[in-house]
């Protein structure tokens, strides 16, 4: 299938903002990813292209695959305080009905609560926002789009990305590219590639993704487009819980593995976050320059040629 499956779910950049405004660290040049070294290493695509043809590439954001988990944990955690607070007052009022005025003190934790309820409410409202954050590379103005999380757009020259893979949350490696102040060493911008891994095996097997985008963008389509097994159906519709059921099972390799029912137990919080969320549709001014090819496209693929 050519993906390498990640069984973690990893929210740095989305939960909690990627460190900018510093300097490049060791480690971080240490593992660069540059973009005219070739690595002699398996191609993975990860299930995440929207679209490829002759003059570019665009997949979508690390942050598709767990979509719903915030929401589902969110709303669970809301719903358990919303029941314990009802129970919490029906107890309170029931003793201070029966003259025990003292009771109407087992009201006050809820107040202390609130505070914690409305952060799990803006975990909510950072999922139902748009569907995804596709990310486009056009190989023929080698110039890197990005549709932001606020609905802005990043352009930024492909040669003046820093890739690399930095570590997060519990051992787990983002592949991440930064943008650069003009001296060439302070991080001004950073977005996420749809390659996090688990520990140092998934950190160098992640690298095949990486090489995937890089070949594309140096040495143009016919080098990637033989192992695409097929193209998310998402560029102007949403996930349909069918397909979703069908990418986690390709993902794991069987619809019986025993991964898919945990994955599955978050499923209804990302079809609520897929429902109220946005399609995310690219200004006229970044479609004008990503034309196709006009005419037939050998390298053109997208959702509507799946298999």
């Amino acid at each position: 299938m050519n993906l390498l499956w990640r069984d973690d779910m990893e929210f740095t950049g989305q939960i909690t903002s990627y460190s900018v405004n510093r300097p490049l660290s060791d480690d971080e040049r240490d593992r660069q990813l540059k973009q005219k070294d070739k690595i002699e290493t398996e191609l993975y695509h990860q299930l995440s292209v929207i679209e490829i043809n002759s003059n570019w590439l665009e997949v979508v954001d690390k942050y598709f695959f767990d979509k719903g988990a915030l929401t589902f944990v969110s709303l669970f955690v809301i719903l358990c305080y919303v029941l314990g607070s009802a129970w919490l007052i029906a107890v309170a009022l029931t003793e201070v009905w029966g003259g025990d005025s003292g009771a109407a003190i087992l009201i006050l934790p809820l107040l202390i609560t609130i505070p914690f309820g409305y952060f799990f409410w803006t975990w909510i409202k950072k999922e139902i926002n748009y569907t995804h954050y596709p990310i486009r590379f056009n190989r023929k103005t080698r110039t890197v789009h990005v549709f932001r999380q606020d609905g802005t757009i990043l352009s930024v020259k492909w040669d003046k990305v820093f890739f690399t893979q930095i570590p997060v949350t519990y051992g787990m490696w983002d592949m991440v590219g930064h943008v650069l102040d003009e001296d060439g060493i302070t991080v001004r911008e950073t977005f996420g590639l749809p390659a996090c891994a688990m520990g140092s095996w998934g950190r160098e097997n992640a690298k095949g993704f990486w090489e995937f985008i890089r070949r594309y963008m140096e040495e143009g389509p016919a080098s990637v487009s033989g192992v695409i097994s097929g193209c998310l159906p998402i560029k102007d519709k949403k996930e349909t819980f069918a397909f979703s059921f069908e990418r986690i099972a390709a993902a794991l390799g069987s619809y019986f593995h025993p991964f898919i029912l945990a994955y599955y137990l978050v499923y209804p919080g990302r079809m609520i976050a897929m429902h109220f969320s946005k399609i995310p549709q690219w200004p006229a001014e970044i479609e004008a320059q990503c034309p196709r090819l006009e005419g037939s496209d050998p390298f053109f693929r997208d959702a509507g040629m799946n298999a």
